[in-house]
């Protein structure tokens, strides 16, 4: 209270009971002193609520630690400080908090201070009309380009600012879809005529009607060691400078076209992110770029592209959009499925139609797999996706093999439960899918492994010598001859088992003809 009273600040201390009652008088900032969970809730609410939730909150923690921090910005705090307080620190802190507090209401109130804000704000913006005429740059995007503000070539236009004429024709399809659009690339023009390409976003522009459309601008590029220090610099040490800062923050783009959104996961040799397509304006610009950790894997990701391709198009089959290089290494970008993975389905209780479109479908996209010399090697029920349609695709080809003359693989690859024994020996082959179709098939019917052990050596050793027990003991109305096709995908002896997945197919549809085919909602359809 001291530090921010000595700037003229007006504080007053209440509790935070006080200061959620609904008659108190709305303070410009909030700062909690509570690091209980009983605070972090008081916090959650306060933000939850329409009439304070715009309110900047500070939470001040006794000392550091990263998981009381992490836990108070969860809550909805908007900044923390550590004690002691340093003054330098807490006015500074103070100040930008309020300082964006301002400039949100400004912005919200009308056209007449939004253009107040558009000519103040650190993040680079323009204007237009309806019809993409008439661009007004505020002073950092002006000066990213190489303007001056006071230069006579100010306001552009479409021609002066864009580029190209693809950038132009973007341009008009983004004009064409306002309020729709957000991060789509175009390559504006500098004043010496050099492309700068950047990422746009559509700018609500309160009072201003249909007739003036406004545009954020990310700057696209990846920082070099010199501006990321210089950032740093800014970011502590003047934070009166913060306007350079949209200068120095670049938006890095994979290929120059994906930006990365939000890591999905993460295996062996690499990662696997969602990604923008920032090329596209319509409804399918989303993708999944599975990228390598390192050079080394580049001929890995090379040969699952390869077979992605051999396989295509099929329903099954996740497609293969592009194939791009990045700083060396071998980027995969494919199709994205939006659904549930099997193993989510699994905490289900899944209706017999369900399983049975399941394992049909399922064995139709092994046997695609195996007519084109393919096997899988790595099926299981986190690498099965099933889409709010119904379709179900077959994921990650990464551990799969395209057979040559001798049709073995003489790698030991895949997810132990669902390992056939050859496979575990290092010679998979076709029907070593077919015992991992088995395993799933086991699986949906009985709710329980035919394998499986905690312990690796014994969970091995248990695939290799011992018999699975029936299905039937573990389900007593699973049909005796739909128990007789399970048990032959499992033979240990790969000879006794079905040769292919085309083989298994046909089996199952002579003992049931009408399987797959029954009705039966999907758990998530209304």
């Amino acid at each position: 209270m001291a530090i921010l009273e000595v700037q003229g600040y007006e504080v007053r201390c209440c509790s935070l009971e006080e200061a959620l009652a609904e008659d108190a008088a709305q303070p410009d900032l909030l700062m909690v002193m509570d690091e209980t969970p009983e605070g972090h809730e008081r916090v959650r609410l306060f933000k939850s609520r329409e009439a304070t939730r715009e309110i900047p909150l500070i939470v001040t923690l006794d000392q550091f630690d990263a998981g009381a921090a992490a836990r108070a910005l969860e809550s909805g705090a908007d900044e923390f400080l550590v004690q002691p307080f340093r003054p330098q620190e807490v006015l500074a802190r103070v100040a930008v908090l309020l300082r964006l507090q301002d400039d949100r209401r400004l912005l919200m109130s009308s056209q007449e201070e939004f253009n107040r804000i558009f000519h103040e704000t650190p993040q680079p913006l323009f204007l237009c009309d309806c019809h993409g005429g008439g661009y007004t740059l505020n002073p950092t995007l002006a000066r990213l380009l190489g303007y001056s503000p006071k230069d006579r070539k100010l306001p552009l236009s479409m021609a002066d600012l864009l580029y190209g004429s693809e950038d132009q024709e973007r341009l008009a399809q983004i004009l064409a879809r306002r309020g729709e659009v957000k991060h789509v690339k175009v390559n504006l023009r500098s004043r010496d005529g050099i492309p700068v390409t950047v990422l746009l976003n559509d700018v609500a522009l309160p009072q201003s009607g249909a007739e003036i459309l406004g545009f954020k601008v990310e700057p696209v590029g990846h920082p070099s060691p010199l501006k990321k220090a210089l950032k740093g610099l800014v970011e502590h040490l003047l934070p009166s400078a913060r306007d350079y800062l949209a200068l120095l923050q670049l938006t890095p783009l994979m290929g120059g076209r994906y930006e990365k959104i939000r890591k999905l996961g993460q295996g062996s040799f690499g990662e696997v992110w969602l990604v923008l397509d920032t090329e596209e304006l319509g409804p399918q610009r989303h993708y999944v770029a599975k990228i390598p950790y390192d050079r080394a894997a580049s001929p890995k990701f090379r040969k699952e592209a390869a077979i992605c391709q051999r396989l295509a198009p099929h329903p099954g089959v996740v497609g293969l959009v592009a194939t791009l290089e990045e700083d060396g290494k071998l980027v995969l970008i494919q199709e994205y499925v939006a659904g549930q993975t099997l193993g989510d389905m699994l905490g289900e209780m899944l209706p017999r139609p369900l399983v049975e479109r399941i394992v049909l479908q399922l064995i139709e996209v092994v046997a695609h797999a195996h007519r084109n010399r393919i096997i899988h090697r790595d099926i299981k029920p986190n690498n099965i996706i099933i889409q709010p349609d119904g379709v179900l695709k077959l994921l990650d080809f990464g551990a799969a093999k395209i057979l040559k003359e001798k049709e073995i693989g003489a790698t030991v690859v895949g997810s132990r439960p669902f390992m056939a024994p050859e496979q575990i020996m290092g010679e998979s082959e076709r029907r070593s899918d077919i015992w991992a179709i088995g395993v799933l098939m086991y699986l949906l019917y009985t709710g329980e492994l035919p394998f499986y052990s905690e312990v690796e050596k014994l969970l091995i050793d248990m695939i290799l010598e011992q018999e699975p027990v029936p299905p039937r003991e573990e389900n007593p109305e699973i049909p005796p001859a739909l128990e007789d096709i399970i048990m032959k995908c499992l033979k240990k002896k790969v000879d006794e088992r079905y040769p292919h997945a085309l083989a298994l197919r046909d089996d199952l549809l002579r003992q049931f003809p009408h399987y797959g085919t029954q009705t039966g909602r999907w758990p998530w359809i209304q």
